[in-house]
């Protein structure tokens, strides 16, 4: 069977998928009737402790469903202004003078809103498209100049922007914030103690009775040690080249 030490060379998932693996056998082979499942328990309980941990590393990370949200609102609220921009060189003076109108107003919330962060950037578009839909001077200077389209853009992509970020931040609320290294000793001693176990027992053990199970953990084991000594060779390799 793997070393315990062993597992502090395996990478979070191997580490999880060895433990986890492991009282898959060991509920396999009946751990009451083998004496033990006190020793089972606890190591299932930290497979759940450290799912848990990698999930919440997983999603703290924006996905990139998010970022590409938030390069297409940069992308809308940057064309918007410019487009107002633009419009206020018009030679026609009911032209500029709305489009100045509009240039005025959005810079008042920043002109790098596209820089900002998600949080500013979202409550600086929020508020400018509000500003768009409620004020009626600035709602039909939009209109006046054609650029309706850009501004309910720029509404979508926000709004979903916020409603995905939303979603992101609900659910990292939800996860134990302990994270994967913190866990991981607790997870090496629970499975040294279970291991200590079974090799007690096998010690002992004078009519094969826990013969099948040492095999299957013998052989999970070398598939483990495989992984760890080709990570071995691969940096020696590494390091002389």
């Amino acid at each position: 069977m793997i070393v315990p030490s062993s597992l502090i060379m395996l990478h979070k998932e191997e580490t999880v998928e060895l433990l986890r693996s492991t009282v898959e056998i060991c509920h396999k082979h009946d751990p009451v009737t083998l004496q033990i499942n006190t020793k089972v328990a606890p190591v299932r309980s930290i497979v759940y402790k450290l799912d848990e941990a990698l999930v919440y590393e997983r999603e703290k990370e924006f996905t990139k469903e998010l970022e590409d949200l938030d390069r297409d609102r940069d992308e809308a609220v940057t064309g918007l202004r410019y487009g107002f921009l633009m419009y206020t060189y018009h030679w026609d003076p009911a032209i500029k003078a709305p489009a100045q109108k509009l240039l005025d107003r959005i810079d008042s919330y920043g002109t790098g809103i596209a820089r900002m962060n998600y949080e500013s950037e979202s409550a600086a578009i929020h508020n400018f498209v509000n500003d768009l839909e409620t004020d009626p001077e600035l709602k039909a200077a939009v209109q006046k100049i054609g650029l309706q389209d850009w501004a309910t853009r720029l509404k979508v992509t926000n709004q979903r922007f916020r409603s995905l970020y939303g979603n992101r931040i609900a659910q990292e609320s939800t996860y134990d914030k302990i994270s994967f290294t913190a866990i991981k000793p607790e997870a090496i001693l629970r499975y040294a103690e279970l291991i200590n176990r079974i090799n007690a027992y096998i010690e002992l053990d004078e009519k094969d009775t826990y013969t099948p199970l040492k095999r299957e953990l013998e052989t999970l084991a070398e598939r483990y040690m495989q992984i760890i000594n080709n990570r071995k060779k691969t940096t020696v390799e590494e390091t002389q080249e």
